[in-house]
């Protein structure tokens, strides 16, 4: 009975979650934070969580603020970090950095939060996820220098760390609950470099000069 309360707690605390977001969401698009618009954004959003809801996500972690606070804190220095360090690749008076897909181990359990985690990974310059194994628990992602092993060891580290931050943030082993038909993904087999022409090849292929 706990377990069930826990549960019903937690899909009731996703969907007011929801329900805000999509009243921010509406009170921007006015570009108006009166009260009358909050309030519409408010119905708004009631009518589209009861009209047309989305397709239900099972709710198996749990959201810690401290840590999602670091997390949005981290990903926002990346964002910077990257930015500035592509800017200079772009006017330094060098060859154009070595291009190539990496492979890079993404075990988060949730679906859901391995899509904000790529999402995140994406808005970063220098780097996109061109595909991701759902399965296995891994992401291809085309990165723009990764021609030296310095270069490679830093993309590795900095995904391992975002990866990391979301880990704390929304699946910590004492609040998972997994849902019934939650598939556990195999042992990782590490990361690895392919080419940039085939994102599936195998771990340890040569890039592609």
């Amino acid at each position: 009975m706990t377990k069930k309360v826990k549960m019903d707690a937690r899909v009731f605390g996703s969907r007011v979650f929801m329900t805000l977001w999509l009243a921010f969401a509406w009170t921007l698009l006015w570009g108006s934070f009166e009260l009358g618009t909050i309030l519409a954004g408010l119905g708004v959003a009631v009518i589209i969580m009861t009209v047309l809801p989305l397709p239900r996500v099972p709710v198996e972690g749990l959201l810690r603020p401290i840590s999602t606070a670091w997390l949005i804190i981290m990903v926002g220095y990346y964002l910077v970090r990257s930015s500035v360090i592509v800017a200079w690749q772009s006017v330094r008076p060098a060859a154009p950095p070595e291009s190539a897909v990496l492979r890079a181990p993404m075990r988060l359990k949730s679906d859901f939060t391995l899509a904000l985690a790529v999402n995140s990974l994406n808005l970063m310059p220098g780097g996109i996820v061109v595909r991701v194994d759902p399965v296995a628990r891994y992401v291809y992602i085309h990165v723009l220098d990764a021609g030296t092993d310095k270069a490679v060891e830093s993309f590795y580290r900095q995904t391992g760390h975002v990866e990391q931050l979301f880990q704390r943030a929304f699946e910590r082993p004492e609040d998972w609950r997994p849902h019934p038909g939650h598939y556990t993904a195999p042992a990782d087999s590490g990361p690895g470099k392919t080419s940039p022409k085939n994102p599936g090849a195998a771990a340890g292929q040569e890039v592609s000069r």
